[in-house]
């Protein structure tokens, strides 16, 4: 698994700061232990239950939108204070009992702390949408000691990714 982070604009940098490291340092976080796990898992002789990852750190102007729909102060010490999707992993499963077992797993992990779970797959939302969301608090080791930091986490399977990635397209471009 790439464990990368995901490029960012000049609006970005400029937008987070000095907490984009912060973001970038949790997604990297969580990559590196989600590598070792599924790596451990097909060592077990189990079946690596993610096929692909993408990440990303939310536009400036979309947390700026978020932020001003929510009446929070629209600053980036408002967005790590009050939202919680700053930084974002989406992992992709061959097959929905793929999603369980890698939700199992993250559970697992020592050191990060669930914060939410949301069912979209048995529960899908009023357009179609599936997904299997989690917002996980995950520490992020600096010089100066560690951070928690809050990820947003999307796993759903191939289909479902190809069904938001296409309604996205078709709503918001």
């Amino acid at each position: 698994m790439d464990y990368s982070v995901p490029e960012v604009t000049s609006a970005e940098r400029e937008f987070y700061g000095e907490n984009l490291i912060l973001l970038e340092g949790a997604i990297s976080e969580f990559l590196s232990c989600m590598d070792m796990i599924r790596r451990y898992e097909v060592q077990l002789g189990n079946r690596d239950p993610v096929a692909s990852s993408q990440t990303r750190i939310k536009s400036a102007e979309s947390m700026r939108q978020k932020l001003q729909r929510l009446a929070f102060p629209v600053t980036a010490e408002s967005a790590m204070k009050n939202v919680f999707d700053a930084a974002g992993v989406r992992l992709v499963c061959p097959f929905i009992q793929d999603i369980d077992r890698t939700a199992e797993l993250i559970r697992a992990i020592p050191g990060v702390q669930i914060q939410t779970e949301k069912d979209y797959i048995r529960s899908p939302k009023p357009n179609g949408y599936r997904s299997y969301h989690m917002i996980v608090e995950i520490p992020v080791f600096f010089a100066k000691g560690k951070t928690p930091m809050r990820v947003e986490l999307q796993i759903r399977t191939n289909g479902m990714d190809f069904w938001a990635t296409l309604e996205h397209q078709l709503r918001y471009k």
